[in-house]
């Protein structure tokens, strides 16, 4: 009999949680929490043989209530959880940003929520070594608790993974550059509108194209983008059958996010083949190969990515074609099938302590 694993909250949009679990089965099921409220599980007659929550994206889950005040907050969820346990069950939180996400900044009702967090869980994920020392230093969090379990990539999710792996390196009559994701604060992409005006002005023959939901704050940054005609911005979600066509005709994925903590966007890039352009910043390293690191420009450096992004115009097929196949080898060994092995082993772990 499987074991149901409640993720909480469920979004089907982004497939990181069904690649996850990819593997997963038939020991553990991912099921939908269909926003059923926490206090809900901890119900005496709660099966605690089927019984593991799966927590994620807490910023989400338990906003701060001077700003989200129709939201149930975590006073109400913290005692659910808490009986959860005593009746059996196990609970696992996957940590996926360091501030709270959509405003890209740390409340101090956020902290103590994810204090409280750290104490109720028992299993912690992070997707990086950099994530697991945060959540130390940060909340005192009990080594013993974190599992070091990667982001995976996205191979063969879009389109079969043979597709994607023998795919040529799209034509380079101009280099294209590519930055994907809805455009919120904490992603910086403000810092893409200056670069690329001077490398219009400058003769620097390439292509940008930015692709996601533009909020409201992110309009007029729309607006001055697309007045460069190197520049194109495509303002909407598009369609997952769309995204291996957008992926495959780039040459590089820019990501000038100094504050990055987990990028999904990455691991879909290099899936794709396309190397990180970004700050040099620990995230970053840990979620690129070596043999890309030197793209990777330091963080406070003025010019650092106008000169990565001139570095790779400059860059012959051949040797783009060489961070091409590191990219891929990368995207391989963290395919979702071998990642979600990984979390059916901390899973496995945390049943047999029930």
């Amino acid at each position: 009999m499987s074991i149901n694993v409640v993720n909480i909250p469920y979004g089907n949009k982004n497939p990181y949680q069904s690649m996850m679990y990819s593997a997963c089965m038939p020991e553990f099921r991912l099921t939908p929490s269909r926003g059923a409220p926490l206090t809900s599980f901890a119900r005496a007659d709660f099966h605690p043989d089927q019984g593991i929550i799966h927590l994620h994206w807490d910023d989400r889950l338990f906003p701060d209530p001077r700003t989200e005040e129709q939201t149930p907050v975590f006073d109400s969820a913290r005692e659910g959880l808490r009986q959860f346990q005593a009746n059996g069950g196990r609970v696992i939180w996957s940590i996926h940003n360091q501030f709270a996400h959509a405003r890209g900044i740390e409340t101090e009702y956020f902290r103590q929520t994810r204090r409280e967090l750290t104490q109720i869980a028992d299993v912690i994920h992070v997707h990086t070594s950099h994530a697991r020392q945060h959540m130390i230093d940060e909340y005192d969090a009990d080594p013993a608790k974190l599992r070091l379990i990667p982001h995976p990539s996205y191979l063969g999710v879009y389109e079969p993974a043979d597709q994607t792996l023998s795919r040529p390196l799209a034509p380079r009559a101009r280099t294209r550059f590519l930055a994907f994701g809805a455009m919120r604060g904490n992603r910086e992409l403000e810092r893409l509108q200056p670069v690329a005006k001077k490398l219009a002005s400058r003769g620097y023959d390439f292509q940008l194209s930015v692709v996601g939901r533009i909020f409201r704050s992110g309009q007029r940054l729309a607006r001055q983008m697309n007045a460069n005609p190197h520049v194109s911005v495509v303002a909407k979600r598009v369609p997952d059958d769309e995204v291996p066509v957008i992926f495959s005709q780039a040459h590089a994925y820019l990501l000038p996010s100094t504050t990055t903590f987990t990028s999904g966007t990455a691991m879909l890039a290099q899936s794709f083949g396309l190397p990180i352009i970004g700050p040099d910043i620990d995230p970053h390293k840990q979620t690129t190969p070596e043999e890309c690191h030197d793209l990777l420009y330091p963080t406070q450096h003025p010019r650092g990515l106008i000169r990565m992004m001139r570095n790779v115009i400059q860059l012959s097929d051949d040797e783009l074609e060489e961070k091409r196949r590191a990219c891929f080898e990368f995207a391989s060994k963290r395919n979702p099938k071998c990642i979600s092995n990984e979390l059916k082993l901390a899973l496995q772990e945390l049943h047999s302590n029930c």
